[in-house]
């Protein structure tokens, strides 16, 4: 059986999250679970994008310079985007849920939760 590198990566986070919970009690597993749903998301993205290349093949077709034909994208060139766009996704997804993380826990501090 053969795996993908982001198959690779998501099980070795997944493996590193199981051990940092296991021996840290502080804010370190949200930040894992965090790592980890941002991966998740961006590997269900990245699966919807690769089978969309056989669902809707009109969707991939460009003309063909100086005739009227049309050609195809190449899969291989559409894999790499694809996984390119799912290592940005990765990366926004959880440097976007780690700030909001940070400002509502400020908050909590600030008091701004407290129903008085």
């Amino acid at each position: 059986m053969r795996i993908t590198k982001r198959q690779l990566r998501r099980i070795i986070k997944e493996e590193k999250a199981k051990l940092l919970k296991e021996s840290i009690s502080d804010m370190t597993p949200v930040a894992n679970d965090v790592g980890l749903a941002a991966s998740q998301i961006s590997d269900v993205f990245a699966d919807q994008m690769s089978f969309l290349y056989e669902e809707e093949p009109d969707a991939f077709a460009r003309p063909v310079p100086g005739s009227e034909a049309m050609t195809r994208i190449p899969k291989e060139e559409w894999m790499q985007q694809v996984f390119a766009a799912a290592e940005e996704l990765e990366a926004v997804l959880e440097a976007a849920i780690n700030k909001s993380i940070e400002r509502i826990e400020a908050q909590l501090h600030d008091g701004q939760y407290h129903r008085g």
